[in-house]
């Protein structure tokens, strides 16, 4: 892990969406402690009916619950409207509670964003099989090809949850989808507004999770958003 920026991480917070992530979380939770404050972080219980909750509390992250499962987007603008009440946060690092991003990646995203004008961080992994699954690596192809072609500008990831936001940014765009379709929807809406956009390379780590992405229904809300106005 690299060393932690000189000028610290009390401007930083964590939000952890998680769905039915008991055997995972308490591994994040632990390594995201190493880099992060435990008081920074927030664990958002998307109506799972395993110990996701209880977890998240015996290891002192804030805890936000859903009484049922909203969808990933759902999950995630209920922990950005949590850690902005925070007056000294200055950005919202995003990743997931599955063990697929590691928390080892977060000090160089708190030093990136602390030494440039940037405010979405985007951590990029590598689209091949059989690195990620297959149908992980169409599904991305195609959001990617599609958001570039409209965006004018080659965006390497544009599904990647693993990702830091400014205040800035979370403040001013205002989002409008539940589920996972709303991370390209926040990355559509932050080029045109006219937001730096910085990538980073992340692990790309696969192990057998079981995912909560349903595939044709996914892509579907993907399509509805492109297609609808607004966006």
């Amino acid at each position: 892990m690299l060393p932690l920026p000189q000028n610290g991480v009390d401007d930083i917070a964590v939000v952890v969406p998680a769905y039915n992530a008991g055997a995972t979380l308490e591994d994040v939770l632990s390594k995201t402690f190493l880099s992060i404050p435990k008081r920074q972080v927030i664990v958002v219980d998307d109506g799972s009916t395993d110990d996701t909750a209880a977890i998240a509390e015996r290891h002192s992250a804030q805890l936000i619950r859903h009484g049922d499962n909203r969808g990933k987007g759902a999950a995630l603008k209920s922990g950005f409207a949590s850690a902005l009440k925070m007056p000294q946060i200055r950005a919202v690092i995003t990743m997931d509670a599955d063990g697929q991003h590691a928390p080892e990646h977060l000090p160089e995203f708190v030093r990136v964003f602390h030494d440039l004008p940037v405010d979405l961080i985007i951590g990029c992994r590598q689209l091949r099989w059989p690195v990620m699954p297959l149908f992980r690596v169409m599904s991305n192809r195609i959001t990617r090809t599609l958001v570039s072609w409209r965006l004018g500008m080659k965006i390497p990831d544009t599904l990647s949850g693993f990702r830091m936001h400014s205040r800035l940014l979370l403040e001013r765009i205002e989002l409008r989808t539940d589920g996972y379709e709303m991370e390209p929807e926040l990355l559509l809406k932050a080029v045109r507004a006219g937001m730096k956009i910085h990538f980073i390379p992340i692990l790309t780590i696969y192990a057998g999770e079981k995912s909560h992405i349903r595939g044709c229904r996914d892509m579907w809300r993907f399509t509805r958003m492109w297609f609808s106005k607004g966006f």
